[in-house]
C-alpha cells in the first residue's frame, strides 16, 4: 500500500512538473525594419529611426518586449545602403563619408533616441533592442561620386589567381593594373580556367576591356577574330572599347596589343561572358579569367610589374576618442596569401569561413580581424547601449570565431550573457543544430531562426485544404524535430517572413498570415512578428527588380497578432504535446485538416488547447483527449475560448470537442482561469467553441424578430449553424444563450466584450435537437429574444 501511494505522488509531481515548469511568455520581439524603408536620398535624411520612437507606446502596449533593429553601421551605399554593404563598423550616421552623414536609418543621435525610448519606462515597460551586425565582410569601392577611394593593390590575390585555385575569385571584382608604363608596344595574354571545357564555346566568353587613356567605356559588340594565339598572332586593341572573346580550349590564350606613346597607367577589366541564343550575358563570375603573360621589351611583367586591385583598402575619417582607429587592408581578407583557398562548400549547407559570398570576405581566423571585432562589440554595448544581438550569415565564418565575440561582449549584471541569434539559412535541422551545440561547446548560448519550421508554414498558409495536411505541423521545425535534431524552444527563435523573404516574390505569404501567428505565438520558441505584417506594410519584389509586384498583409492582421500576444503571455509557458497525433483524435480523418496542441501553463495559468483549421470553407474540430503524460485530464473542467468567450465542457473521460473555424484558429483555456481580452477588436476571424466571430456582408435572408436590439438571426430555420448578426454603437458586453421552450438555457454561446459597429456571430448547433428555441440577446440590459427553428 505504501509503494502504491509513493507511486501516485511520484505520477503527481510528474505532472506538477509539465503543468508549471514554463514561465510567462512575454517574450515576443520585432522585426522593426525591412528592405528599402522609406529614406529621403536627395536630401540625404535617414528617418526610420524616428519612425520607430514614434510608434514605442504602440509597440509597448501591444506587448513586445524586444525589437531587433537594423544594422547600424554606414554602408557602402551611403543613405541608400540597407546596412548589409557595411563599410565604416563605427559610423552609426555621424561622419559625411559615402555621400551622406546619415544612414539609410537615419542619425547616430536619432538611433540614441530610439534606444532610449525603447529602454524608457515612461512611455511602458522597457524593450530591449538587438541590432543587427555583420562580421563576414566589408564592402568598398575602386572609386565612388563621394571621391572615396578604397583601391588598392592586392598582392596576396594576384599570387591566389596566378595559381588557379580550384575556386576562383570573381573575375569581374578584380582590376589589373600596370601603373606608369612606359611607351612601347605591350601583348597581354589572356587565359580562360575553372571553365568546363565540355560546355559549347559559347559558355566559356569573356569581355575584355584595356584602357590608358582615360577613355569612356563602350561595348561597340566588336569580337575578337582567329588566328589570335600568341607567337605573332594577335588582336589590336582601341583604348576603352571592350572586345568580345572565347576561351576555345583548355590551355588556349587570347593575345591583344596596345600602342603607348607616352607614359600612361595601363588598366585591364575582364568580366565572364556567354551566349544565351542571340544575346551575350553576364555569366557566373567564378569563371576565371586573368592576364596570365604581359610581354613587354622581351620580359613578362605579369610576374613583377602587373597589380591585381581590389577596393579593399578603407579610409576611414578620424573617429571619436573610444571608436576604432585602424584602417583595413587586403591582408584583413581571404585570401591572404597563394595557400589561402576561396572553397569549403559542400552543398549541404555547411560553414564556409574561406567562401567569398558577399563583399571582401574577412579572414576570421586572423587575431588582428577578431580582436577588432570583438572590440566593436563592446563599444555597440557600452557606448551605444545595444542589449543583444542578430547576427548576419553566420555560415560565413567559423564557429569559433563567432563564441569567441560573443563571449567577449559585457555580461548583464556581470554574469548573464546577452541574447544571440544567428541567422543560418538553412532548411537543414542537423546543420542548425550543429551550430548551437558547438558554440555551446566554447561556452556560448545562442539562438537560431528557426528557417525548417518557417517554410512548412509557408505552405500552410499559401495552400488549401487539400494541398496542406495538417499532421505535417506535429513534428515541424527544431523543437518539434524527431529526426535527432530536436532542441530546446530556448535556443529557437520563430518567424513567419524577414525582410530577405519579403524582397522575393517566391518566397512570399500571400495569404492567411494569421495561420501562420497562431501557430509561433502560441507554440515554443521566441515569435519574431515582421513590421510590414503588424502595420499591414506591402513587400516589394526587390531582388528580382520588379518592386511594382507586391503583396499586402491585411489590416485585420494586427488584432490578430495582438490578441495572440496576450493569450501565449496570459496563459502559456511549458511544453507542449500535439493532442491530433497523440491524444486519439476522432474523426482520425479529420486531422487532415485539424490540428490540435495543448500547451502546459506558466505558473499562475495550466495553459491551453489550441486549434488550426485549414479547411477552406467549413468549421472543423475533433473529439480529443485533453490528457497526455504529465498533463491533467481536465475531466469535468469548463473550458472557454480564450479569444471569444464561448464554452465547452469537458467529458467525464477527460475527451472534448474543439474546434475552429475555416482557415482559423481557437485557443481554449479553464473557465476559473479565463481573462478578458483588454481592448480586443474582435471582428475579423477570431474563433470560437461555440461561436464564431466572422465579418459576412452577404445578402442572406433573414427572419428578424427584433424587440430593443438591432439583431437578426439568419438562417432561420437552421440546421447546424445560424448566424446573428448585431449591430453595435459602441464596444459593448454581449451575452447570448439559447433556451429551449421551458425556459432552461441550454448553453450559452457568447458571454464577452463586442465591438462596435457590425458583427456577425456563427452559432454551433452541432448536437442540439430539432425543435424550437429562444435566442435571447443582452447588450448593456438591452434585450431581444428572437425564436429559433433547429431542424
Amino acid at each position: 500500500m505504501k509503494n502504491l501511494k509513493l507511486q501516485m505522488l511520484l505520477v503527481a509531481l510528474i505532472m506538477l512538473s509539465f503543468a508549471f515548469k514554463g514561465k510567462c511568455q512575454n517574450d515576443v520581439m520585432m522585426q522593426a525594419f525591412y528592405w528599402n524603408v522609406p529614406t529621403d536620398v536627395v536630401n540625404k535624411n535617414g528617418t526610420w529611426y524616428t519612425n520607430l520612437t514614434g510608434k514605442m507606446t504602440e509597440l509597448k502596449t501591444a506587448g513586445f518586449t524586444s525589437l531587433w533593429s537594423p544594422p547600424p553601421s554606414k554602408g557602402n551605399w551611403g543613405i541608400e545602403d540597407v546596412g548589409y554593404g557595411i563599410y565604416d563598423q563605427y559610423d552609426l550616421g555621424y561622419y559625411n563619408q559615402k555621400g551622406s552623414t546619415e544612414t539609410r536609418y537615419g542619425s547616430k543621435a536619432e538611433l540614441t533616441s530610439f534606444l532610449s525610448s525603447a529602454h524608457s519606462t515612461a512611455n511602458g515597460p522597457r524593450i530591449d533592442v538587438f541590432a543587427d551586425v555583420v562580421l563576414n565582410h566589408t564592402y568598398g569601392n575602386f572609386s565612388d561620386a563621394s571621391g572615396i577611394q578604397n583601391e588598392e593593390p592586392n598582392p596576396g590575390l594576384k599570387a591566389y589567381v596566378r595559381t588557379e585555385k580550384a575556386l576562383s575569385y570573381q573575375t569581374s571584382d578584380i582590376k589589373w593594373v600596370i601603373p606608369n608604363a612606359a611607351a612601347g608596344d605591350y601583348y597581354i595574354q589572356i587565359k580562360g580556367y575553372n571553365v568546363d571545357w565540355g560546355w559549347v564555346v559559347g559558355e566559356r566568353g569573356y569581355n575584355v576591356n584595356v584602357n590608358w587613356l582615360s577613355s569612356a567605356e563602350t561595348d561597340p559588340g566588336q569580337w575578337e577574330y582567329e588566328p589570335n594565339n600568341g607567337g605573332g598572332q594577335y588582336n589590336t586593341l582601341t583604348s576603352g572599347v571592350t572586345k568580345r572573346a572565347h576561351a576555345d580550349y583548355s590551355g588556349d590564350i587570347d593575345e591583344y596589343k596596345i600602342t603607348l606613346t607616352s607614359t600612361k597607367t595601363i588598366i585591364i577589366k575582364l568580366t565572364a561572358m556567354r551566349e544565351n541564343g542571340t544575346n551575350w550575358e553576364w555569366a557566373d563570375q567564378l569563371r576565371g579569367y586573368y592576364p596570365v603573360n604581359v610581354w613587354y621589351n622581351g620580359s613578362n611583367i605579369a610576374l613583377t610589374t602587373l597589380e591585381a586591385r581590389t577596393p579593399t583598402k578603407s579610409t576611414y575619417p578620424t573617429h571619436l576618442a573610444g571608436e576604432g582607429t585602424f584602417q583595413w587592408g587586403w591582408a584583413d581578407y581571404h585570401p591572404v596569401d597563394a595557400n589561402d583557398w576561396l572553397g569549403g562548400d559542400d552543398g549541404t549547407d555547411n560553414i564556409i569561413p574561406n567562401q567569398r559570398w558577399f563583399g571582401n570576405d574577412f579572414n576570421t581566423y586572423s587575431s588582428q580581424v577578431q580582436t577588432r571585432m570583438n572590440d566593436w562589440g563592446v563599444w555597440l554595448t557600452n557606448t551605444i547601449g545595444f542589449d543583444g544581438y542578430r547576427l548576419d550569415f553566420v555560415r560565413g565564418f567559423q564557429i569559433a570565431y563567432v563564441s569567441s565575440w560573443i563571449n567577449n561582449l559585457p555580461k548583464i549584471g556581470g554574469t548573464t550573457q546577452r541574447w544571440i541569434v544567428g541567422e543560418y539559412w538553412t532548411e537543414n535541422r542537423s546543420r542548425l543544430k550543429q551550430w548551437i551545440d558547438g558554440n555551446a561547446a566554447l561556452g556560448s548560448t545562442v539562438n537560431v531562426f528557426d528557417f525548417p519550421l518557417r517554410a512548412k508554414l509557408k505552405d500552410l498558409c499559401n495552400g488549401t485544404q487539400s494541398s496542406f495536411n495538417m499532421a505535417w505541423l506535429n513534428h515541424s521545425g527544431m523543437v518539434r524535430a524527431d529526426d535527432g535534431n530536436a532542441v530546446s524552444g530556448t535556443s529557437v527563435c520563430t518567424f513567419l517572413d524577414n525582410h530577405d523573404n519579403a524582397k522575393n516574390s517566391a518566397q512570399w505569404v500571400t495569404k492567411d498570415w494569421k495561420l501562420g501567428y497562431a501557430y509561433i505565438l502560441t507554440h515554443e520558441g521566441r515569435p519574431c512578428v515582421f513590421y510590414n505584417h503588424f502595420y499591414g506594410v506591402a513587400e516589394q519584389d526587390w531582388e528580382n527588380g520588379h518592386p511594382e509586384i507586391s503583396v499586402t498583409p491585411p489590416a485585420a492582421l494586427k488584432s490578430d497578432i495582438k490578441q495572440l500576444m496576450f493569450v501565449r503571455k496570459t496563459y502559456l509557458g511549458g511544453g507542449l504535446v500535439v493532442l491530433s497525433e497523440v491524444g486519439n483524435p476522432y474523426p482520425s480523418g479529420d486531422t487532415y485538416n485539424v490540428y490540435v496542441a495543448r500547451r502546459a501553463g506558466n505558473g499562475t495559468k495550466s495553459g491551453a488547447i489550441v486549434v488550426l483549421n485549414n479547411n477552406d470553407t467549413q468549421t472543423k474540430g475533433l473529439w480529443i483527449n485533453t490528457y497526455a503524460t504529465g498533463y491533467a485530464t481536465w475531466a469535468g473542467q469548463v473550458l472557454k475560448n480564450a479569444f471569444t468567450g464561448a464554452t465547452v465542457t469537458v467529458q467525464a473521460d477527460g475527451r472534448v470537442w474543439v474546434e475552429a473555424p475555416a482557415r482559423g484558429y481557437s485557443a481554449y483555456v479553464l473557465s476559473s482561469e479565463y481573462v478578458t481580452i483588454p481592448d480586443a477588436n474582435k471582428s475579423g476571424s477570431i474563433t470560437g467553441g461555440d461561436v464564431q466571430i466572422i465579418k459576412d456582408e452577404n445578402n442572406l435572408s433573414k427572419n428578424d424578430v427584433i424587440t430593443e436590439l438591432a439583431v437578426s438571426l439568419y438562417p432561420n430555420p437552421a440546421n447546424g449553424r445560424a448566424n446573428l448578426e448585431i449591430n453595435l454603437p459602441q464596444t459593448s458586453f454581449v451575452r447570448i444563450d439559447l433556451t429551449n421552450i421551458a425556459g432552461q438555457t441550454v448553453k450559452t454561446v457568447y458571454n464577452d466584450n463586442l465591438s462596435e459597429g457590425h458583427n456577425v456571430l456563427e452559432l454551433d448547433l452541432n448536437n442540439m435537437k430539432s425543435g424550437v428555441y429562444f435566442c435571447t440577446s443582452s447588450v448593456n440590459g438591452k434585450l431581444n429574444v428572437t425564436k429559433l427553428f433547429v431542424k
